[in-house]
């Protein structure tokens, strides 16, 4: 049975740790609103903002974890060790023998509105997009475990970290 392309964000799924899953409040800029599962960024003001272009993001703080209106409050999966689950875009199926090839290595995100009317992220892995560039916002460490994913199928769900995130090349480990 073929996967379902149902772009839907990044969802947290679990720690490196296996801890909880830790995640801060914060508030959204003026100018556009986030919405769940979008990856979103830190700006100059404080504020944070959907990713608007993927390539090169040094200033990811996370994924809401919830939709927020413009100037709203959102709370954000911010630590850097959190793994999350993200479809593919792939059109063509992996196969079995380039399936494995995607582990470790580094992915672009595509950038879409997320859905206005559930209120849900569009992002997903940029499936034609797979390289060993760090610039990359994503890190391939997994296939998503499900009845309903088929890693050798076009849209295979992915377990990813956050390649750029920016309290990881602080140094700092989650926001207090």
């Amino acid at each position: 049975m073929p996967n379902k392309d149902a772009p839907h964000g990044l969802n947290a799924v679990r720690m490196m740790n296996g801890g909880k899953i830790p995640m801060h409040k914060y508030t959204v800029a003026a100018t556009t609103a986030v919405y769940q599962g979008d990856v979103v960024c830190l700006r100059a003001t404080g504020l944070i903002a959907t990713l608007k272009t993927a390539a090169g993001a040094t200033n990811i703080v996370g994924v809401a974890s919830n939709y927020a209106a413009a100037s709203g409050d959102v709370w954000v999966y911010d630590d850097p060790y959190t793994i999350f689950e993200v479809q593919s875009d792939g059109a063509t199926d992996p196969g079995a023998t380039t399936a494995g090839a995607f582990l470790g290595e580094n992915i672009d995100l595509v950038v879409t509105a997320g859905n206005t009317t559930t209120k849900i992220s569009k992002h997903e892995l940029d499936y034609s997009a797979l390289t060993t560039a760090t610039a990359d916002p994503l890190r391939i460490i997994g296939y998503y475990e499900s009845v309903d994913n088929d890693k050798l199928l076009a849209h295979a769900r992915f377990l990813v970290l956050l390649n750029k995130h920016f309290y990881k090349a602080s140094g700092v480990r989650a926001r207090i």
